[in-house]
């Protein structure tokens, strides 16, 4: 997987059943905070598309087909690379750095017949955030922008799987997710949680 863009790496999903850590106190990401879903640029080839970490810009959601869609985010204009779903993720802690653990992620889809969430996981994400006070001439590096796989391909075959317990297509999914992080001192945080909204199609 390619790493694109300043501070941007690809992290791929690997469990269908989530195992996360976390569950420290943060009061709705007052220390430790989740941004949003953000996307890149697209470029017309060969061009590379970029990613502007200065002014990103919402990546509000995607229509997708459950058999034709691999993992989320996807490739949407199929230009052999995935297309929006970039994290971004804030430490507002002054003195202390973050370590990243993962993104816990919750699939919950209104009407299915399997209990909500549908399915959970997590997605480990290994990135280290500075704090957010530094000193004069030294650099912040408290933000950063993951492009990161939250629903695998073995979560969409689940989904593929159990189709006759999901609700008649097109139907909402949405994609709840918490980042979680251990502080320098060693404390557990939890992000705020941000939701990302996908409409499912025939």
């Amino acid at each position: 997987m390619v790493a694109r863009g300043r501070g941007v790496v690809l992290a791929a999903c690997l469990a269908v059943v989530g195992c996360g850590s976390g569950g420290g106190s943060n009061d709705q990401g007052v220390s430790f905070r989740a941004l949003g879903v953000f996307q890149e640029q697209e470029q017309v080839a060969p061009s590379v598309d970029t990613f502007d970490a200065e002014n990103p810009e919402g990546d509000s959601g995607r229509i997708i087909s459950l058999s034709n869609t691999p993992v989320i985010p996807n490739d949407i204009n199929g230009d052999g690379d995935l297309d929006g779903g970039f994290l971004g993720m804030r430490n507002e802690l002054v003195s202390q750095g973050i370590n990243v653990q993962g993104i816990n992620v919750k699939i919950f889809i209104p009407g299915a017949l399997l209990n909500n969430p549908v399915a959970t996981d997590f997605v480990p994400l290994a990135v280290s955030l500075g704090p957010s006070k530094v000193a004069e001439g030294e650099t912040l590096h408290n933000t950063f922008y993951s492009q990161t796989i939250v629903v695998s391909a073995d979560v969409m075959a689940f989904l593929n799987q159990n189709r006759t317990l999901l609700p008649r297509t097109p139907f909402n999914m949405n994609i709840v997710m918490k980042i979680s992080g251990i502080s320098d001192s060693g404390d557990d945080f939890d992000t705020n949680e941000i939701t990302y909204n996908v409409v499912v199609e025939p």
